[in-house]
């Protein structure tokens, strides 16, 4: 019996090491097509090749940016039916729909704001990569409470950069950071009521164990949503200082998990 519980855990974490390599390699295949854009569509020479390959490369994402749209939510349909069918979570449909949604809103992104776009997106593409290992190879308590501070740091440096001056793209930023910020307080507080279990279409799914601290995954975006409001309103140099205020609310949390898992 004792053999048979350490097979099962043992394939458990093979499972879990698999799909966090896939996730890994999905950011990877995305980090290296935005050094192909950066280096022939942003950074292009003045020679006649190069200006002739920029411009290619812009209709190309034009067209990838509506194609990877499209499909995502085609794929997404596809996969949210097979999940109410199958009552299981269709791991292939879930990252074939966040690739293409991710590809999609990249290369509109670097239409609209070009150079800028290109400089948020070399930092958000890694931190997914390093996220997507959080999720599948330590506690997904703190994977959550380190999305939302992950969210606000990453937003302050946009206050602080102001990269490009570019209030249009900081100012979406902002929104979208807020609303997902609020979504996963609103999660936590749901899981929080039903014991870490997500009922879904008449289906229920355990988000999270329900020993779990949900209170510290709401602290964490409420600190990152102060902390967003307030860089916002007083400005780069606060935002600064708050960076590190949100970097050591992280690792005092890496500290907290890690010594829970012992």
């Amino acid at each position: 019996m004792e053999n048979s519980k350490r097979a099962d855990r043992r394939k458990q974490e093979d499972i879990a090491l698999t799909r966090a390599l896939i996730w890994f390699t999905a950011a990877m295949v995305l980090e290296f097509l935005l050094l192909l854009v950066n280096k022939y569509y942003v950074n292009f020479t003045a020679d006649s090749a190069s200006i002739r390959l920029a411009l290619a490369m812009g209709t190309v994402l034009k067209v990838t940016a509506a194609v990877g749209m499209i499909g995502a939510v085609i794929s997404g349909v596809r996969t949210w039916k097979r999940m109410n069918a199958g009552g299981e979570l269709p791991f292939v449909g879930i990252v074939i729909t966040t690739f293409l949604l991710a590809v999609g809103v990249s290369s509109a992104l670097i239409v609209f704001f070009y150079r800028p776009a290109v400089q948020l997106l070399y930092l958000l593409v890694p931190a997914g990569a390093v996220l997507a290992l959080v999720y599948y190879l330590y506690q997904k308590e703190f994977f959550f409470s380190a999305c939302g501070v992950g969210i606000g740091m990453l937003g302050l440096w946009l206050v602080r950069k102001n990269i490009g001056t570019h209030d249009l793209l900081v100012g979406l930023y902002m929104v979208a950071g807020a609303v997902v910020l609020l979504a996963i307080l609103l999660l936590a507080l749901k899981l929080k009521k039903d014991h870490g279990v997500l009922d879904v279409g008449g289906k229920k799914y355990e988000v999270l164990p329900k020993q779990s601290n949900f209170m510290l995954i709401v602290l964490s975006c409420v600190v990152s949503l102060l902390a967003l409001a307030a860089g916002l309103l007083l400005g780069g140099t606060v935002a600064f200082y708050l960076l590190f205020v949100l970097l050591g609310w992280l690792f005092v949390l890496l500290v907290y998990y890690t010594v829970k898992m012992m």
